[in-house]
Formats: C-alpha cells, structure tokens, sequence
C-alpha cells in the first residue's frame, strides 16, 4: 500500500494518480476527506481516500495503518495561512514521520527543495528539520530536492508572462537556474517508489540545462514571435521584505533571493537518467505556451 500525503496539490496530485495508473494500491491522505474539492479525480481513479490531517497528530496513525511506502509533497504554501508553514511544514510533517516509524512504514519519500537554497526562512527551517529527522531514522528514506519550477517561477503567478509581453526579474537575471518541469518532480517520484532496490539518497533534481532568467526571456521571445519587457526587482528590495515579521512574507522572499543567486544542480542530467526521467527544458515549456496562445 502507498500513502501520498498531499494528493490534493499540484505535484501529489499526480503522483497519487501515477502510482495508480501503475497498478498500485492507493491510499491518499486528504483533509475534510471525500467532501474535499479535491478529491473527485482521486476517488474516480480508485484511490483510497482517509480523511486526516497533519495538523491533528492523532488522525495520522490511521492514515499510516498497512502502509509500505509513504510520499509526502504536503506544503502550506503558497497560502501559509493560520501559521501554516509551522503547523503544517514543520510540526505536522514530524508528526507524520513518526506517525509512519511506529507504523512500520519502510520506505518515506519526502519532497523538500534545493540544497543550494539557504536562506533563513520559516520553510528552511520546516525542509531542514524534516530532512535531519528522516536521515535519522530506520525507514528507508528518500529526500527529493528539486530547483525551481519552471511551471511556477515562469509563469504569471510570479510576474512572468511573455504571451502577455511582460516578465519580472529578480535580482540581476544572470544567475543561472536548473529550471524542473513539475512533469518531471512526478516521475522522479514514481521512479523512487517503485523501485525498491535503491538505497536511501537525497536527490538534488535540476532541468537538462542551467537557465538565467534572462536566458529563458530570451526563449520566450524566440518561441512565441514578441518582444517581452523586464520588471526588475532589486536584491535590496527582497532584502526588504526578508525582514518581515511576517512568517509567508519572509519565506516568499527567501525563495526569491535564492532565486535571483541562482540553483544550479551539477548532475541533473545523469540523475534524471539514473532514475529514467526524461527530463522536459524551458524550450518545451515555451512550446506550451505558444500552442496555448495560438488556441486562443
């Protein structure tokens, strides 16, 4: 039996679906259960679903009854809301570890970020503390560390949007980046969980080339045919706003600071390969979009 912790996400989601279209038996752990909003396409595809939540420890024992291996992609971000990155990425993902230790859980995947991303924040706190507590443990462990999704960081919700001609860029936009499809986090996931052979490892996940963000607004105008105007915001700025009180706000710009030094993943290309990840670039992600623009 696997547990996808996070199914209702954008990664777990999919990973939940995956794991069932290969033939395994599916649990996913969902908050408010099968009247989550959610949880429709899981429950249309089979899944098991058991209402929990990692906020409530002594839902989760339950949840982790039977279970040999346990993904997590559980995150309260972008949101953050009700102290979410201290009760549900920092406090609720212990809680569920060991939850899964005393249910004799084997294997535990677990979705951080980059290592190269070290900026104090109420998330590298929760990703560091999670990552030290399972590479303690007797489970066997995998610590996925993808970079940037390029799914995310370029897109609208980040101030980039070329088919509308304009793009943010944070800091300098030289810094080279390993841009990760959110495609490509997925099967990373469903390779490590149906592969019992390999040992515990941390995996530094990265796209098959190191991008600036000037490079990939250079891709975007190339692919879809126009000119893209740049909004620049400054590191000082960012620098601003890490000093928020503010558990999100200090978080949000973390990771846009880690983002305008760059996260480039020496190997990503052989990992991918390893694992048989076929791994999706900016090019193909700029594609999408110009299909997308053209359909309209």
């Amino acid at each position: 039996m696997d547990l996808v912790v996070g199914s209702t996400g954008l990664v777990g989601q999919q990973v939940a679906l995956g794991l069932g279209r290969l033939g395994r038996r599916v649990r996913a752990l969902v908050r408010c259960g099968t009247h989550h909003e959610k949880a429709a396409p899981l429950l249309s595809a089979g899944v098991e679903i058991v209402d929990a939540d990692l906020t409530k420890p002594e839902s989760l024992p339950s949840a982790c009854a039977g279970v040999e291996t346990l993904l997590t992609t559980a995150t309260s971000m972008p949101q953050g809301k009700d102290d979410g990155l201290r009760r549900v990425d920092h406090d609720g993902t212990l809680a569920l570890i060991e939850s899964a230790e005393r249910a004799g859980v084997r294997h535990f995947v677990y979705t951080s970020y980059s290592g190269n991303i070290r900026v104090d924040s109420p998330l590298e706190t929760a990703k560091r503390d999670c990552e030290k507590r399972l590479l303690s443990s007797k489970m066997r462990v995998t610590v996925l560390r993808p970079s940037y999704f390029m799914e995310m960081w370029l897109s609208p919700a980040l101030g980039c949007d070329p088919a509308n001609g304009r793009a943010r860029i944070y800091g300098t936009g030289d810094a080279k980046v390993s841009y990760i499809s959110v495609h490509d986090v997925v099967a990373f996931a469903l390779a490590v969980a149906t592969k019992p052979s390999h040992p515990s490892a941390i995996l530094e996940m990265g796209g098959p080339e190191p991008l600036s963000q000037l490079d990939a607004v250079g891709i975007f105008e190339r692919t879809l045919g126009k000119k893209v105007e740049l909004d620049r915001v400054p590191v000082a700025t960012l620098e601003e706003q890490h000093r928020s009180s503010d558990p999100l706000q200090k978080t949000f710009a973390a990771l846009m600071l880690g983002y305008a030094k760059g996260d480039e993943i020496p190997g990503a290309v052989e990992t991918a390969r390893r694992y048989g990840v076929t791994l999706h670039s900016v090019s193909d992600y700029a594609a999408t979009l110009r299909k997308a623009a053209a359909a309209h």
